[in-house]
């Protein structure tokens, strides 16, 4: 039941997810992410009262030490860009799910034929089709996939609200 979303770029499909999130809200990220999710982070969301906790993903149980009572979010990327390093995608799930928080997982270096976030409990998976999907640079493109209805709805909403869609031929 994948329901996916065809963004104008990976940048938009990030920033829709953002937009699911309140001021005061906190998300828990990866400390090792694409340079453009980071600025996106720290140069737009920090501004509208997001909070960020960068966290070194290789240790999952890191996860939890940070979660309080404004966690809405944990954005975690693996492989990531640059390094390349590793998320146990279902020990990072056991953790948002045990504490009702969204987990997106940027799976643009795997791509989903090498890896499938939502089989491993991610509620959001995130590609910049710019990159492998697309033959890297061919296309600008972005797309999230989720499972539930009710999210694809509120991401649906956002994204047709914020001018973000792929244009029409």
């Amino acid at each position: 039941m994948n329901m996916p979303a065809a963004f104008s770029s990976g940048v938009a499909a990030t920033d829709a997810v953002m937009k699911l999130l309140q001021p005061g809200d906190e998300v828990i990220c990866a400390n090792d992410m694409y340079g453009g999710t980071y600025r996106l982070f720290t140069k737009v969301y920090e501004k509208f009262g997001i909070k960020f906790h960068y966290v070194n993903m290789q240790r999952a149980a890191l996860v939890e030490e940070f979660v309080n009572e404004n966690t809405r979010l944990v954005w975690t990327e693996t492989p990531t860009n640059p390094l390349m390093n590793i998320t146990d995608i279902e020990a990072v799930a056991a953790i948002t799910k045990k504490h009702g928080l969204l987990l997106c997982v940027d799976n643009t270096f795997a791509s989903p034929y090498l890896q499938n976030p939502l089989d491993l409990g991610a509620d959001i998976v995130m590609h910049s089709a710019t990159k492998y999907l697309g033959g890297h640079s061919d296309v600008i493109q972005g797309c999230l996939v989720m499972n539930s209805q009710e999210l694809r709805d509120q991401l649906y909403f956002i994204q047709k609200s914020c001018g973000a869609p792929l244009p029409e031929r």
